[in-house]
């Protein structure tokens, strides 16, 4: 259990309790893949945009605090036209990619991964 209660934060836009709730729901499975995390933090924007487009994209930044290692943070954006409105579909990204550095840090604190092997190799010829 997180010892922080996890940050939803909307800016640029009107608060979505619908879009709340499936961040919230992925907040919790993030426990599965690490089981040291702090805190949570999400923030949901509509960035700047020119007047152009009709539907403002969405953006979200998810940063992920765990004990003895460095800030986790992953970012998407997708434009509402490519998502039909379906705005799980960012949402998903962004969690999938904090899911695959959770993963690679606690691989690496239980000592089943060297460090230097979450990180590509140079090849030397």
């Amino acid at each position: 259990m997180m010892e922080r209660e996890p940050q939803i934060v909307f800016r640029n836009m009107p608060a979505s309790p619908a879009l709340e709730a499936v961040i919230r729901e992925r907040i919790d499975r993030l426990e599965q893949y690490h089981s040291n995390i702090i805190g949570c933090r999400v923030v949901a924007e509509v960035p700047h945009r020119s007047a152009e487009g009709a539907k403002p994209p969405l953006a979200l930044t998810v940063e992920v605090e765990v004990g003895g290692r460095p800030l986790i943070v992953a970012k998407d954006s997708e434009s509402r036209r490519e998502a039909k409105n379906d705005q799980a579909a960012v949402v998903t990204h962004v969690f999938e990619a904090v899911g695959r550095q959770l993963r690679d840090t606690a691989a690496v604190q239980k000592g089943a991964v060297k460090a230097s092997a979450t990180r590509p190799v140079p090849d030397v010829d």
